[in-house]
């Protein structure tokens, strides 16, 4: 019997191929054909593999800097940051202050030393390797709070008001350069080169560099008052450097 059309599908955790045979049939010829079964007439790809489309509404305007891909995983390397109950009141309090409509930070508190990465699937565990490689061979160190900056991201999409953090014995700028000697072996870009290190606490949509430069005068007088009533706030002491890459997260302790 000519022109069976067969229709064969796998899967697995890597990969899924359909395949689709010409029907070579004579004009003339009405082909008896397998019925398709009902798994396959319904199937619409398993949802890992559907393209992710990125809904602004779903996380409070805020939209992606890059298209999700499979197999490219989005990777920070940072520093966490745990503010105590007084600090995180004085962040908040600072909100009612701001010359338009902030949002308090509301992922977690951090101080990055990457920029934001994409890594490929085949990278990671070298990647992570290196990473702890690295953190292994590094002192711990303290970075001193000092002053109220404006950041804008790369896109211009989203204005932060941060903490800028200094690091008084040079550990952390010794440890950022080695990482981006790591990075370039990737082929990744480097962390910025005019890099300021600072933990961002409020935010809002679009650049609004300007009027919130107008006011970080003010803001780090308030910060360094707040500091000298809590001495304790001055600093964080790194013992640990976290990644995250995808939905993994790691963290190393520095020596």
């Amino acid at each position: 019997m000519s022109g069976l059309g067969l229709i064969s599908t796998y899967t697995s955790d890597t990969e899924d191929e359909e395949i689709d045979r010409d029907n070579h049939d004579k004009p003339n010829e009405v082909p008896n054909r397998l019925p398709l079964p009902g798994s396959i007439a319904t199937w619409k790809g398993v949802p890992h593999h559907e393209e992710i489309k990125d809904d602004p509404c779903q996380h409070e305007g805020r939209v992606r800097s890059f298209k999700h891909e499979r197999g490219n995983w989005a990777t920070l390397v940072y520093i966490d940051y745990t503010p105590s109950e007084s600090m995180l009141s004085w962040m908040i309090s600072i909100m009612e202050e701001m010359p338009v409509k902030c949002n308090i930070f509301s992922e977690q508190f951090h101080i990055s030393i990457t920029r934001t990465l994409i890594l490929k699937f085949h990278w990671i565990e070298p990647f992570v390797n290196e990473i702890k490689k690295l953190c292994d061979q590094t002192d711990q160190f303290p970075l001193e709070l000092l002053n109220i900056k404006v950041y804008c991201n790369e896109e211009k999409s989203r204005t932060f008001l941060g903490i800028e953090c200094i690091d008084s014995n040079r550990t952390l700028t010794h440890f950022v350069k080695d990482l981006n000697n790591i990075l370039s072996e990737y082929e990744l870009p480097p962390f910025y080169e005019d890099s300021s290190y600072h933990i961002s606490f409020l935010w809002c949509l679009g650049n609004e560099s300007i009027k919130f430069n107008d006011c970080t005068s003010l803001l780090t007088i308030k910060l360094n008052q707040f500091l000298a009533e809590h001495a304790e706030d001055r600093y964080v002491h790194v013992n640990k450097i976290h990644l995250k890459t995808g939905n993994k997260l790691y963290a190393f302790k520095l020596r």
